[in-house]
């Protein structure tokens, strides 16, 4: 494919020094994959993001050291539902989950809708543990199921249906556990209603695809709710989320449940800052974490063995709701923890930044 014009500029942190590296391409809009999922190659040699340069979003691979840019979906769609996953970059495009071969470009269909449903969404949700990835699809009465398949030979595909009261599903991801167990978000949302049972108010609800056991699994009590949640790496079994006071979302904690809803950790809060959207390394140390605030805004680095923490940088994204996911933040790790990358639109228009780490 022909390669694209794009930029790598560095400059420094305007309060605390820090060198970053400002990935785009002119006039459009480039954003690094959600924070529960990897914009690096497992070598770090590239980097996936999403670009809005041909008038809709297509995913782009760019060599770190050479800065060459080239354009590897054509039918994309999304600014989201990417991840790098062995020597793949991995999507769903609404129609299928492909696999893109990251270093020679060769592509494959994992998961394709069925001629019985609207379209599959959500994922795609990969177990680190035993190699299986799954998406939601609709049928054409509007009913939700879950798709999955082993990711190294997809030629089986198993299908769960969601109970037919459930109509909207969002933020599905797989546990780090040898059993196959997803969790996701039912909506709407009611987290705020305190007047609801515990399992009506739940933010996430856990399903074992082997056991076929369904249940509410984070629950907040009266008085806060839960967001953006992710899974921790390796043996590491616990759910991580943002646990934040209603209505002013202050104070707010960054707060962990183990794989059995038990075991309830605070790992770090701030009084005034409204903590958003974090992350964890690979090596389950370090978490990082932005702030949603407009237009002045922070990362925060979270050590976990030592509970001390720093602000590397400030993205100071709009965070505006018209631009609504162009304004989010969402900084995680590259697999070795050498780097952070992130999102913002500080500049009028949507960057992807990398932030090495001393």
């Amino acid at each position: 494919m022909e390669k694209i014009e794009g930029k790598k500029e560095i400059f420094y942190d305007r309060k605390t020094g820090r060198e970053i590296w400002e990935i785009y391409i002119e006039g459009c809009d480039c954003v690094a994959t959600y924070m529960y999922f990897q914009s690096f190659s497992p070598d770090e040699r590239y980097i996936i993001f999403s670009s809005n340069r041909t008038g809709k979003f297509e995913l782009y691979r760019m060599e770190i050291e050479s800065d060459d840019i080239i354009q590897i979906t054509e039918n994309f769609g999304k600014c989201y539902n990417f991840t790098c996953f062995g020597k793949e970059v991995v999507f769903n495009d609404g129609e299928k989950i492909v696999g893109i071969d990251i270093e020679t470009l060769e592509k494959r269909v994992i998961i394709e809708k069925n001629k019985d449903w609207e379209g599959i969404f959500g994922g795609p949700a990969i177990s680190e543990k035993n190699k299986k990835i799954a998406c939601f699809f609709k049928d054409k009465n509007g009913k939700i199921g879950i798709v999955y398949t082993e990711i190294e030979n997809p030629e089986t595909k198993e299908i769960y249906r969601l109970p037919s009261e459930i109509k909207e599903v969002s933020h599905l991801i797989a546990s780090p556990s040898k059993e196959f167990i997803l969790t996701f978000n039912i909506l709407p949302d009611r987290q705020d209603n305190f007047k609801l049972s515990p399992s009506e108010r739940a933010r996430a609800w856990m399903l074992n695809l082997e056991t076929e056991k369904f249940e509410p699994f984070l629950v907040m009590p009266s008085g806060f709710r839960a967001t953006h949640e992710y899974w921790g790496h390796g043996e590491n079994k616990r759910l991580y989320f943002h646990k934040k006071t209603v209505p002013s979302f202050t104070p707010v904690f960054i707060a962990s449940i183990d794989i059995n809803g038990n075991d309830y950790r605070e790992h770090f809060y701030s009084d005034t800052r409204k903590l958003g959207h974090s992350a964890i390394s690979y090596d389950n140390k370090l978490i990082v974490s932005d702030v949603q605030q407009v237009g002045e805004n922070e990362l925060y680095l979270v050590n976990l063995e030592t509970g001390k923490s720093e602000i590397l940088c400030w993205p100071d994204s709009s965070c505006l709701p018209q631009r609504n996911q162009l304004a989010h933040v969402h900084p995680s790790f590259s697999p070795s923890g050498k780097y952070i990358i992130f999102s913002s639109d500080r500049k009028g228009r949507t960057s992807v930044y990398i932030l090495p780490l001393k």
